[in-house]
């Protein structure tokens, strides 16, 4: 076969897909008027076109609403999650400048939040190294010492606690 032979086969063989993509055009372009004609069809009935259209105004305005509430909901979100860092790495900073009264405060404070008897834990605190003597129940020791190796400042324990009686 020639060249020429050759390429007009070539431009038939491209000619037979162009008309299946332009079929497939056509169908979905038939299938899209079809559809946005029954839409226009369903919405403007005379008999309950109107009410149809009262209705999708309503969930349009709901949906637009509830999107409203979801941003606002996310933007407070993250400005108080930003705020939160700020303070944290404010915190990080003073951290160094804390002495040692200001720790134990602050492990004193903590430790209310664990065990309900504070007054049987003395605590010292030497250079952000906190002392524990007394007496604490069982099941609180562990939560006890792990929440205090957390707080600002905090950079050791000395822990010389003994378990009371009670669980």
């Amino acid at each position: 076969m020639n060249n020429q032979g050759r390429q007009c086969q070539a431009e038939g063989n491209r000619g037979e897909a162009s008309i299946v993509g332009n079929r497939w055009i056509a169908g979905v372009s038939i299938m899209a008027g079809a559809a946005i004609g029954a839409t226009v069809m369903y919405f403007c009935d005379p008999h309950r076109g109107k009410a149809r259209r009262v209705e999708l105004k309503q969930k349009a305005t709901s949906a637009a609403r509830h999107t409203y509430r979801e941003l606002a909901k996310e933007a407070e979100d993250l400005l108080n999650r930003a705020k939160g860092l700020v303070a944290k790495a404010d915190a990080e900073v003073r951290e160094g400048v804390a002495d040692d009264d200001v720790i134990e405060q602050r492990v004193r404070s903590h430790m209310g939040h664990i065990t309900e008897h504070v007054s049987d834990i003395q605590t010292e605190v030497v250079d952000g190294v906190v002392a524990l003597r007394g007496t604490v129940a069982p099941d609180k020791h562990r939560r006890l010492v792990s929440e205090i190796l957390v707080i600002p400042g905090v950079k050791g324990i000395r822990d010389l606690l003994a378990f009371s009686g009670s669980v």
